[in-house]
């Protein structure tokens, strides 16, 4: 099973205490509440359709270390959020993420929080953030992007890193990049492509015919091979700020570096990416250079349901990958329910703020890629006058886990075949009051 439609991971940065979360919006994110005083100590997300995401972080005890309550509006859909920005550092001895900007195709918000720490960036273009990833705990420790293409290419570019020298250059292939010519020396010399019906890109860099380097070449299958990022450095050499070692990385394995390791590195940390293109600058020698990406597979989602009542608020959940653990409360109805993706991020804990009823934990542990979630059904009905899930089953390729709860009210079950869940949505307050799935075709998994 393959990463989800048209959706490529970038980060996270910062540190590694706390849980993995993951939050996948299923509209465009139009609402970012962080609670900042010094650091970050928390955030949580609101889409274009009113779905909340939970809160990541924030879980420490001292009423004094919550932090004050920022909103950031965006005015989807003539506003997208593009990319983020800030710091992490050590805070209160947690290294943690310390500061945020918000880049949208309209303005810049923030920074909020104030800390110092190691600045990170992401210079992308022609991209809509679409989720966000990371680790939290007492504080947001880690953050990270998922994004989608936002032009009519298809496609994101990443970069450029480089100097200003040389004449622009720009390409992006209609098949696949199968062939990579780096003629290398202190520096790169100069770069050209060839992709998988023939075409010739280049050759970029190369004008000084005394100092030409030696030829490598890497070649790349497009089948069980596939280009996914670069890293390098770029630095001074002979007066000019170039691109001084460089190296390419596929699903399989990592070609290079070619050139030699000096300057100022690079990288990219990047999933579920195909590179289908570069850009940048060439003269004497490769100046810069920049990757077009789009993501590994296009295929959408369908959104089924949701049953249940309208108590609550509104909540949405959509894996990286596949989902391999259900975590519910039960009693006579469904009081929570949190999930684990393949990578290991978890959801938030939707339901459950009643605290003198929390119910019973029961796990459903899914035996991924062998074994997938198709659908779920269950019951909802009236619990503690409010209108909830009563029970709940979850079926597999293989098996049906469940019921958990009482089944008492009225049935529902979603008689769907070929498919694969890859989220859940709802309503959730003191108790799970609806619920939804999101499903995905089960050719393209």
């Amino acid at each position: 099973m393959a990463s989800l439609e048209g959706i490529i991971s970038l980060g996270p940065w910062g540190g590694l205490g706390g849980d993995r979360w993951s939050y996948r919006a299923s509209g465009g994110i139009a609402e970012i509440v962080l609670r900042v005083e010094g650091n970050i100590k928390s955030i949580s997300f609101k889409d274009a359709s009113g779905l909340v995401s939970g809160t990541f972080g924030g879980t420490g005890n001292d009423p004094n270390d919550r932090g004050k309550e920022k909103k950031i509006a965006i005015q989807w859909p003539s506003e997208h959020l593009k990319s983020i920005s800030g710091t992490y550092g050590r805070y209160k001895g947690v290294l943690a993420i310390t500061s945020l900007s918000f880049a949208t195709n309209l303005t810049t918000y923030g920074p909020f929080g104030t800390a110092p720490g190691e600045t990170f960036s992401i210079p992308i273009a022609d991209s809509a953030v679409v989720g966000f990833h990371g680790r939290c705990g007492y504080y947001l420790d880690a953050l990270g992007i998922f994004v989608t293409p936002a032009d009519s290419h298809g496609s994101i570019s990443a970069g450029q890193w480089g100097g200003p020298g040389g004449d622009p250059f720009s390409f992006r292939v209609g098949s696949w990049i199968k062939e990579i010519i780096v003629h290398e020396g202190a520096n790169i010399k100069s770069l050209s492509f060839k992709d998988g019906n023939g075409h010739e890109y280049g050759k970029f860099g190369g004008k000084n015919a005394n100092d030409t380097g030696e030829e490598r070449r890497i070649e790349i299958d497009g089948l069980s091979e596939h280009l996914t990022s670069i890293t390098g450095t770029y630095g001074d050499y002979a007066g000019m700020v170039v691109i001084t070692s460089l190296s390419f990385k596929t699903n399989l394995a990592t070609h290079g570096p070619f050139g030699k390791a000096t300057g100022t590195s690079f990288s990219i940390p990047i999933e579920g990416s195909v590179v289908i293109g570069f850009h940048g600058r060439g003269g004497h020698y490769l100046d810069a250079i920049g990757i077009h990406v789009k993501p590994r597979d296009m295929e959408g989602t369908i959104s089924i349901g949701p049953w249940g009542g309208r108590g609550g608020s509104p909540w949405s959940y959509m894996t990286n990958r596949g989902i391999n653990q259900i975590v519910i409360h039960v009693g006579s109805n469904i009081k929570s329910i949190s999930f684990r993706d393949t990578t290991g991020l978890d959801s938030a804990t939707f339901g459950g703020e009643n605290p003198k009823d929390i119910g019973e934990r029961k796990t459903v542990l899914i035996n991924w890629p062998s074994e997938y979630l198709t659908s779920i059904s269950g019951t909802y009905g009236n619990f503690s006058t409010l209108l909830t899930i009563t029970s709940l089953s979850f079926t597999t390729n293989r098996a049906t886990y469940g019921p958990f709860g009482t089944g008492s009210g009225t049935p529902f079950s979603i008689p769907i075949n070929n498919n694969t869940v890859v989220g859940f949505h709802g309503r959730a307050g003191h108790y799970l009051d609806a619920i939804g799935i999101f499903v995905k075709p089960q050719t393209t998994i």
